[in-house]
């Protein structure tokens, strides 16, 4: 087979795990939704955010990379992200003003074929806004954050997740010298706080986008 082909078999592969996780996001309860392609995916989230908004954000590097910060603001919204070159009191204000606006914008550090999410934070303010505060949350990933189940789930946070967030933030722990979770108790980790989302809890709605290509941690 020819490089072009190949790559057209793997971005089938990875529709076809995205279209399932979104079925079984759907008989949980959330709207779930499938694009093709990056710029696809920042037209379905603008769609689901009305221009003007006030949107708060998670740390996720896949909302990053995407570009949707700059692309929001540029519109005029007021969106609250928070960055490692800030101030430890700025990041805690921005964190904070997240969780009273009508919508949150982040990721998932992994989702299952059946349609969980799963989510390990070292402070909360993110899994706190995917379940409480704001109105609708909006969740964003690449097929590469899409796993068999809990257990899958659970290993990719540890090896994955975690300890490239330790490095990004520069953190002194265990997993970020050696690349995979040493189950520590580091004053540093920021394995803290661990939130399933079994069904769309009951007073916020939840929108996930998913796309076939490899974005964030």
């Amino acid at each position: 087979m020819r490089n072009e082909e190949i790559e057209a078999v793997r971005n089938r592969w990875k529709l076809s795990r995205c279209r399932t996780a979104a079925e079984g996001l759907r008989k949980r309860g959330m709207d779930a939704r499938v694009v093709e392609g990056r710029e696809a995916a920042v037209a379905e989230v603008l769609s689901i955010i009305p221009p003007g908004s006030e949107v708060g954000c998670g740390g996720s590097m896949t909302v990053r990379e995407l570009g949707l910060i700059e692309r929001m603001r540029e519109r005029g919204d007021t969106v609250y992200a928070h960055d490692p070159s800030m101030s430890f009191r700025e990041t805690l204000e921005l964190r904070r003003r997240s969780l009273q606006c009508p919508f949150f914008l982040c990721s998932s550090n992994a989702i299952t074929l059946k349609g969980e999410l799963v989510n390990m934070d070292g402070i909360g303010n993110r899994v706190c806004g995917m379940t409480f505060g704001p109105s609708t949350v909006v969740v964003v990933a690449g097929a590469n954050k899409l796993v068999a189940d809990l257990d899958e789930a659970m290993a990719r946070i540890r090896s994955v997740a975690a300890p490239a967030n330790a490095m990004r933030y520069d953190l002194d722990t265990p997993c970020a010298k050696r690349g995979q979770c040493a189950d520590c108790r580091s004053d540093a980790s920021i394995c803290r706080v661990t939130v399933i989302t079994n069904m769309r809890p009951m007073l916020t709605d939840i929108k996930v986008v998913l796309l076939p290509e490899d974005l964030g941690f």
